[in-house]
């Protein structure tokens, strides 16, 4: 049997009724179980009471395990034991204490899913290509990643759908580590732009996993000025912008032949002169201290567009910068 809690705490005072075991009337455990109930009154009062529904938090376990959560997993991540979790899931008690409630709803599925577990690749392939994107070998990656060539290999050349989950985990340690620096390698370099590979900068780190992002190459793809963008800095055009210009196009039928040409050239233009700003922008952040990727941020741009602009906007003096794909 489990040991009973320790004198000047609410579960001594209570006991274990169910077990036959009364409670204890000591001062100290009295005095504890008067601290729990003059508590539970000013929450409820204020609407925060210590126990809540346990339905909402049943279905979120539902939800994690059919995303694929071990048992073991689920119970470690929470710290709830397994005949809480059970009694939650099959339906048995009413009510539950509202700290129980939180620690479960807050584990995602990533936290309690076994490390042999089987998981799409998505996440991976895009670590990987923005690696090689930006100079990085595969022995590197290996190195940096604990990942075998061979695995490496099947992943940049899209051969595997599901790897067993602890790759993908050994993938991102990798990617973490070199996703800041840029390799030297030419070759790699040259299969990022013949593959139009995105690099580190154009992607936002908690979009990775998700099939249905994009790379964010300047700053505002998925617009009809991205669209031009891509056109002034010579990046391979993504499907978000495609779409943005003829939809743009869709909503001006009264521009026709010349017309509407004349309307892209200017369009396109205000995109260079923006991108002209950009780049002075950024390079004043530079000299005030910042770094590329805070200058971005302060700026509502990415990496890749300061990195594109200072490059096509050069400026004699100016901090000089690689492209970053």
């Amino acid at each position: 049997m489990k040991p009973l809690a320790d004198h000047g705490t609410t579960a001594r005072a209570k006991g274990r009724p169910a077990s036959g075991i009364k409670g204890c009337p000591c001062t100290p455990c009295r005095q504890a179980e008067a601290r729990y109930d003059k508590r539970r009154r000013y929450l409820n009062a204020t609407g925060r009471t210590l126990t809540v529904d346990p339905r909402p938090v049943a279905d979120h376990i539902r939800n994690l395990f059919a995303e694929g959560a071990g048992w073991n997993q689920l119970v470690a991540a929470s710290g709830c034991s397994n005949s809480t979790i059970s009694l939650i899931l099959n339906g048995k008690i009413s009510r539950i204490h509202r700290t129980t409630a939180d620690k479960l709803l807050a584990v995602q599925p990533g936290d309690a899913q076994p490390p042999g577990l089987r998981v799409p690749t998505t996440g991976s392939v895009r670590r990987l290509h923005a690696l090689l994107a930006i100079g990085h070998t595969c022995k590197a990656i290996s190195a940096a990643s604990g990942v075998e060539h061979s695995t490496l290999s099947d992943l940049i050349n899209e051969r595997l759908e599901r790897v067993a989950r602890h790759v993908t985990e050994r993938v991102a340690s990798g990617y973490s580590i070199l996703a800041g620096t840029r390799g030297n390698s030419a070759r790699s370099i040259n299969r990022g732009l013949r593959n139009n590979w995105a690099p580190p900068a154009a992607w936002d780190d908690d979009h990775l996993d998700d099939p249905d992002a994009h790379p964010n190459w300047t700053g505002h793809c998925g617009t009809d000025r991205g669209y031009h963008l891509h056109v002034t800095a010579q990046l391979a055009k993504c499907q978000p912008c495609i779409d943005a210009h003829q939809q743009w196009i869709a909503d001006h039928p009264d521009l026709k032949g010349l017309q509407l040409r004349t309307a892209i050239t200017r369009a396109r233009g205000k995109a260079a002169s923006r991108e002209f700003a950009l780049a002075e922008n950024a390079r004043e952040l530079l000299r005030f201290g910042y770094n590329h990727h805070h200058a971005a941020e302060r700026l509502g741009s990415t990496e890749t567009a300061i990195y594109q602009a200072m490059k096509r906007h050069p400026e004699a003096g100016a901090i000089r910068l690689e492209a970053a794909a």
